[in-house]
Order: structure tokens, then C-alpha cells, then sequence
């Protein structure tokens, strides 16, 4: 996807949610490049922050082509209804990691203390009921 063809009109499920771009739902394989100190998310939740190399773009529901390539700033959600339970054990760089959730491009994603010089496109909701991580053969909603 180059830069200049990134906008989205389909509407998906989770554009409803408040915390939502509207951007398309992608599911991708990588490798942790990076693993940061969790934090709150803008919406205020606790997070896991990554950074993940894109190996291979499996599906991207509301978009065209690919996002391979791409390092992305992963945020994972845990700790009360709206992610995962726990926060997933055992985050290491250069190994492998599966994902799907919310794409938001560099030029609309939010600079945090975990994402800034630069800004790297974010993939949030990686958790129930849009989105998961596998990890280590662990699927976590």
C-alpha cells in the first residue's frame, strides 16, 4: 500500500467503537523488533508495547494490497474487559508473533511516549472480539 492510497471507505464492526480510526482490519505475521515498557494507552487502558517487522500480510478486511515490510507499533490491551486478561508472558525480539487488529497509518497515528521519532503505524484492538495475538502457539483474545 503505498502512502498516497490508504484511505478505507468500507465500514467494518469495530469503526463503531469509540476508540476506532476507521481503519481496516489487518492480520499479519512478524517479527518482535522491539519490546517496550507497557504503558497506558491513550484511551487510558493498560498496554504491551511492541514494535513488530511485517514478514507477511495474511488478510486485511477493509483495504487493498499489503503492509509487508512495515516495522508497526503493536499495542495490546490487558487487564479489564476490554483485552486480554494478562499481560502475554515471555515477549522476546526476533521471535515470531502473529496479529490481527486495527491499522491506523503513520500519518494518523497517535505520537505516545512508546511511538514517537518517528511515528510508526499503530495496530491496536489485538484482542477480542476484532482482533488476537499468537505467541508461542498461545492464542490470546
Amino acid at each position: 500500500m503505498s502512502q498516497h492510497h490508504r484511505h478505507f471507505f468500507q465500514s467494518l464492526p469495530h469503526h463503531s467503537h469509540e476508540n476506532s480510526a476507521k481503519g481496516p482490519l489487518v492480520h499479519i505475521r512478524g517479527t518482535i523488533a522491539a519490546v517496550l515498557s507497557s504503558g497506558e494507552g491513550i484511551d487510558g487502558g493498560r498496554h504491551q508495547h511492541l514494535q513488530v517487522d511485517v514478514d507477511k500480510t495474511l488478510e486485511i478486511q477493509g483495504g487493498n494490497g499489503d503492509i509487508d515490510g512495515q516495522r508497526l507499533f503493536v499495542a495490546i490491551r490487558f487487564g479489564d474487559s476490554e483485552g486480554i486478561s494478562t499481560p502475554i508472558p515471555n515477549l522476546e525480539v526476533q521471535q515470531p508473533i502473529e496479529a490481527q487488529g486495527e491499522y491506523i497509518d503513520a500519518m494518523r497515528a497517535e505520537p505516545s511516549t512508546d511511538n514517537r521519532n518517528p511515528v510508526l503505524p499503530v495496530l491496536h484492538f489485538t484482542h477480542h472480539p476484532y482482533g488476537f495475538i499468537i505467541y508461542e502457539g498461545q492464542e490470546f483474545a
